[in-house]
């Protein structure tokens, strides 16, 4: 059983509030705090309404460029994603992903997803303008 409202539509609901109820209540110099958690929360609402499936693709397509660190479990997603996502930035840094070939190829089309999937829970309109 599926509790409802679920944790993003609870959190659209809160930032209304805020933005419609309590703003026009705040004096002019804390305008700007109240749009900056109305901001935050969008982007928290946006988050949890992906779930945990962004992160388990991540992980999947990490795992496929490191093989021998797929078999390794951790304890959590989140945990597993930071360490896989660790381990490619030492790569990348030590030049492991510049020669031309499939390698290079997965790493870049990783790279710009991710980079995506992060903008769309961030910046959404960001992405409508490219």
């Amino acid at each position: 059983m599926t509790d409802k409202p679920d944790a993003a539509a609870l959190l659209e609901e809160a930032r209304r509030t805020l933005l419609e109820t309590l703003l026009p209540l705040l004096p002019p110099e804390r305008r700007y705090d109240c749009l900056m958690v109305a901001n935050a929360m969008a982007i928290a609402a946006r988050e949890a309404g992906q779930g945990g499936d962004s992160a388990r693709e991540d992980v999947k397509q990490l795992a496929a460029l490191f093989p021998a660190f797929a078999a390794a479990s951790s304890e959590n997603l989140r945990t597993r994603l930071l360490q896989l996502e660790a381990l490619l930035a030492r790569e990348i840094r030590a030049g492991l992903c510049d020669a031309p070939g499939p390698r290079r190829d997965a790493v870049r089309d990783y790279l710009r997803a991710s980079a995506t999937a992060r903008a769309r829970v961030s910046t959404p309109k960001a992405l409508a303008t490219l």
